[in-house]
């Protein structure tokens, strides 16, 4: 893998050549550093728009690096909630049996037995994150239903890689319960999207129309949500 010097670092970064691709972009993500060319760039050209980026690569690949969620979770790692990543502390209890996740003063304390897996770790904070999403979202569904005058027929949380929310054909509406891990701001537009389903169940015209209606920034919220995917 291509390699050039930053400062003491050494930036590996990956290349995609897509022949119909007319422009070079440099997409820094939690997985790396991505150069998408057409086959005429040469690999020095590369380089060059690499090195000329450093300071901004270096930064991102920071970021992501500081913002690490759910990978060897132990105290400073970091895990979002709300919109923002929060610093965890991790506290070790012989007393204990099962793992704790409480988010106290702006962090999160994760009490754990003197021994435990990572699946059970990993566990705790997806019965952490359901249980936050039923007691920030539900809250959230009833008013924009009150507002839109909808109805839907259940509501569900479960987790799910590809989408935040789903409105099946019967009107119940099913959150992803990492949801509560964007912004209320966020939350709200992926509320509204899927309860604006039980008036339209597709994305007519008519539809974006509903949508616009009740939030008028609404593809300003689909960028930030698509920015945010990238972190988490």
């Amino acid at each position: 893998m291509p390699s050039v010097i930053y400062g003491t670092k050494s930036i590996e970064f990956r290349i995609l050549r897509k022949a119909k691709m007319k422009n070079t972009y440099i997409q820094v993500d939690r997985d790396g550093v991505l150069v998408k060319t057409n086959e005429k760039t040469s690999t020095h050209e590369i380089e060059k728009m690499v090195n000329s980026k450093l300071a901004w690569i270096n930064k991102k690949l920071e970021m992501f690096q500081s913002i690490s969620v759910n990978r060897d979770i132990t105290t400073g790692s970091r895990l979002f909630y709300m919109g923002r990543s929060y610093y965890v502390n991790m506290i070790k209890d012989e007393k204990i049996k099962t793992i704790t996740i409480n988010f106290i003063y702006s962090k999160f304390h994760i009490t754990t037995p003197l021994e435990f897996t990572r699946v059970e770790l990993d566990r705790a904070i997806e019965r952490f994150y359901k249980q936050k999403a039923i007691e920030k979202i539900i809250p959230i569904t009833t008013k924009w239903a009150k507002t839109i005058d909808v109805t839907p027929n259940h509501i569900s949380f479960r987790h799910s890689k590809k989408r935040w929310g789903s409105c099946s054909s019967d009107n119940c509406i099913s959150f992803n319960y990492h949801l509560v891990k964007l912004s209320s701001s966020l939350i709200e537009y992926v509320v509204v999207h899927e309860l604006a389903h039980i008036v339209h169940h597709n994305h007519s015209k008519d539809f974006w129309q509903l949508v616009n209606r009740y939030l008028p920034d609404y593809k300003i919220k689909e960028e930030k949500i698509r920015a945010f995917e990238k972190l988490i």
